[in-house]
């Protein structure tokens, strides 16, 4: 599956359940973004599509360019959210067919389709394949930050994605792939990463955790 399919899967799977929950899940709070309700997170992803139709990214990723985003869609409901992205992204993937579509984009969208489903009660696709490519975007950079930060070797069996950082690691962590992902996107508090199958002190590799703009939640997470 290329990028652009996935995308554009990951958000028919997301503005479903925008269309399925209740009115009132809008004000939900999200656990794995505790600064945003539902509507809000949601306002951040349908954003994204808008802001990349308009050729406003050059502050992507930043918080004012998100902010702007949620503040932009402050009193909308879920279905009409769920409306706007159903016209503005199918644009996107057209514009973006063929797999051009950055891995990058995938990653964001299905890190927050799982934040999404945590704060609804509505857990699952673990095993889709939007979960690889999100993968395949930390492999891509995770390594790099690691090594720079002068961390000792680790190598994470994520599924089918081997995340090698250093060389010659002896330390072998192996994870579902939905079950890395959501680690090393802070969806996971250093008291649970402590918890995995260690074999050794897993302290000296838990800053590991800690990249680019990703930190462990505070908290424990169950989604």
């Amino acid at each position: 599956m290329d990028t652009t399919t996935a995308y554009g899967e990951t958000r028919r799977r997301i503005t479903a359940l925008l269309r399925e929950a209740p009115p009132e899940a809008a004000e939900r709070m999200v656990p794995a973004c505790p600064a945003w309700t539902v509507q809000q997170l949601a306002s951040h992803v349908v954003g994204v599509s808008a802001d990349i139709l308009a050729g406003n990214v050059g502050g992507a990723g930043t918080d004012p360019w998100t902010e702007a985003q949620v503040v932009a869609r402050r009193g909308r409901s879920l279905a009409e959210l769920a409306d706007e992205w159903d016209d503005t992204c199918p644009q996107v993937e057209a514009a973006l067919a063929g797999g051009l579509l950055p891995a990058q984009a995938v990653f964001d969208q299905v890190t927050h389709e799982h934040d999404l489903r945590g704060a609804l009660d509505r857990t699952g696709e673990v095993d889709d394949r939007s979960v690889a490519i999100g993968l395949d975007f930390v492999h891509e950079r995770w390594p790099v930050v690691t090594v720079a930060a002068g961390l000792p070797p680790l190598h994470i069996t994520a599924g089918d994605t081997e995340l090698v950082a250093g060389d010659d690691p002896e330390v072998h962590l192996r994870l579902t792939g939905f079950e890395a992902l959501r680690a090393l996107t802070g969806r996971r508090s250093l008291d649970q990463v402590r918890r995995y199958d260690w074999g050794v002190d897993p302290e000296p590799w838990l800053p590991a955790f800690t990249w680019g703009p990703l930190r462990p939640s505070p908290v424990d997470l169950d989604w």
